[in-house]
């Protein structure tokens, strides 16, 4: 039977394991997000072992797999899990959750128990509220006084504390609950989101235009636009990574601030960008684009410690209409008219048509 100080020890470490796999949790899903990773429960697995640290061998090779291929392809992912972890690591999906449920069991039985005590002391009050009574019919001396204000103090402290211990655990769980929520809504937010520029990532666009292809708003047209850095090469080339992730970062923001509900924006991957458009005719959504093409021209990477402008940034941009067909095709032909559109010059709009490309 445990006693008050084994079952708060047990509590402090289940919330502890809380914690941790909420950690894990935070960690694993972003990283997977920023190498390309597909969110699946094999991969998960994979990624939360990672992060965790159990396996030093499994982490030397995905992080030699990183630096070889800048990410980990999905045929070394299934080798990886089959030499370090098996089907009973695919739990781990679910362990959070577990975790949660037995906080709240946790706290179901701090429940009862503070219940139990206040039953008890509600038979106490009424003992002494039976002797109260007895005593109006005949001479009571002090010391009978005494003893049952002794004894209403003593239970009312022993209750008091009951109730105080109570209300400790249970601040703690909600602050533990709390934060466990918050690193789960963080998650999905980062799952959805590209960790670089904070744009829907490529898995929420296939998502989005696959749901958007079959249920297409009659009353509106679907577009699909592609945006793609011109010489984006050439920024990582003639002035390093860090100012590439910085023009990454600067148009990303500017497509964020120029699209809205009816255009959404995505990082489809690399120097390259996506928007979806529910725009009520072709010449509407061409205009939205050109809006945005002249916005980036206005950019430039600027030096950090001068801020002279290092070079000024463009981008081109493929702009197709879903007709019919799938979502692949709808890919294919927005991708083939930024092709045409980097071919005829670059920092211009191309459109594709069944027919033709202009």
């Amino acid at each position: 039977m445990l006693t008050n100080n084994s079952t708060w020890d047990l509590n402090k470490q289940q919330h502890s394991t809380v914690n941790h796999s909420a950690e894990c949790l935070r960690k694993a899903v972003p990283l997977m997000v920023k190498y390309n990773i597909a969110v699946t429960p094999a991969n998960y697995a994979l990624w939360y072992t990672y992060v965790s640290g159990k396996h030093p061998n499994l982490n030397d090779k995905l992080n030699e797999a990183l630096k070889t291929f800048g990410t980990c392809p999905p045929a070394l992912s299934r080798e990886l899990f089959e030499e370090f972890l098996s089907d009973k690591d695919l739990e781990l999906y679910d362990e959070v959750a577990l975790e949660v449920d037995n906080l709240v069991l946790n706290m179901n039985a701090d429940i009862i128990d503070t219940l139990d005590h206040t039953k008890e002391f509600s038979h106490a009050l009424n003992e002494c509220n039976t002797s109260l009574t007895s005593m109006q019919t005949g001479v009571v001396s002090t010391d009978a006084i005494l003893d049952l204000v002794g004894k209403l103090s003593e239970e009312s402290k022993a209750m008091q504390q009951t109730a105080s211990l109570f209300q400790t655990k249970l601040d703690i769980a909600h602050k533990e609950i709390s934060r466990l929520r918050l690193e789960l809504q963080k998650t999905k937010q980062d799952a959805n989101h590209d960790a670089l520029t904070g744009l829907l990532n490529r898995g929420s666009f296939d998502e989005d235009i696959d749901a958007l292809c079959q249920s297409k708003n009659k009353q509106s047209q679907l577009f699909l636009t592609f945006v793609d850095i011109d010489h984006f090469k050439k920024f990582n080339d003639d002035f390093g990574h860090q100012k590439g992730d910085q023009v990454l970062k600067i148009v990303a923001k500017m497509l964020k601030d120029k699209c809205n509900l009816l255009n959404t924006v995505y990082r489809f991957g690399g120097e390259e960008f996506c928007i979806i458009s529910q725009n009520s005719d072709s010449k509407s959504c061409e205009a939205f684009v050109e809006s945005i093409r002249v916005a980036i021209e206005r950019l430039a990477v600027k030096d950090s410690k001068t801020g002279k402008n290092l070079r000024k940034i463009s981008a081109s941009f493929g702009i197709a209409e879903y007709l019919t067909g799938s979502p692949a095709d709808l890919i294919e032909q927005a991708d083939r008219a930024v092709y045409i559109a980097k071919q005829q010059g670059r920092n211009r709009i191309a459109f594709y048509r069944a027919n033709a490309t202009h």
